[in-house]
């Protein structure tokens, strides 16, 4: 009986946390922070108790590695994700300590900060993922995804000639 009662508890705390962070995300698509890296983490809470998040986990990660990706392969890019990444820091400092600006608080400047290092941290992670792929001779993520989307377009564009040949002309 305890052991079932225990893993009702932890599937309600898991759902509850889960869907908080997941719901942190969503805000942050609009606002500022890495938004696709806490929808991820959001879902990966949810995956350790429910079979569909997995897969939207999975989908969340690969659309923030993609994106961070994209930002690594360009210079323009990878410089204002630095300097985004270290105002959000600078602006959480300001949000503690001066007491005068709106919403002021610990709170509210350690969540900028905890989001600038996240953009930080990803930015970095892709550079040297990007470096390491350049090393051993491989094409870098950003390479790849671009090789993707043109693989993709290929095909419908494939699928639309075909399905013209056999029906006509839309």
């Amino acid at each position: 009986m305890l052991n079932r009662s225990a893993r009702l508890a932890r599937r309600v705390a898991l759902t509850i946390l889960g869907v908080a962070v997941l719901g942190l995300g969503v805000a942050m698509l609009a606002l500022p922070g890495p938004g696709f890296l806490v929808v991820a983490l959001g879902f990966f809470i949810l995956s350790l108790e429910y079979e569909w998040a997995r897969h939207r986990f999975e989908q969340a990660r690969q659309k923030a590695a993609d994106l961070a990706d994209q930002a690594a392969a360009n210079a323009f890019s990878t410089a204002f994700t630095i300097v985004f990444g270290i105002g959000m820091i600078a602006a959480g400092i300001a949000w503690i300590v001066v007491d005068t600006l709106p919403a002021s608080s610990p709170w509210s400047g350690g969540s900028l900060i905890f989001s600038g290092l996240v953009v930080l941290s990803t930015m970095f992670v892709s550079l040297w993922q990007a470096r390491q792929a350049r090393e051993a001779g491989l094409p870098t993520p950003a390479e790849l995804i671009e090789q993707r989307e043109r693989d993709e377009a290929r095909e419908h564009a494939e699928a639309r000639e075909h399905a013209e040949r056999t029906t006509g002309p839309a």
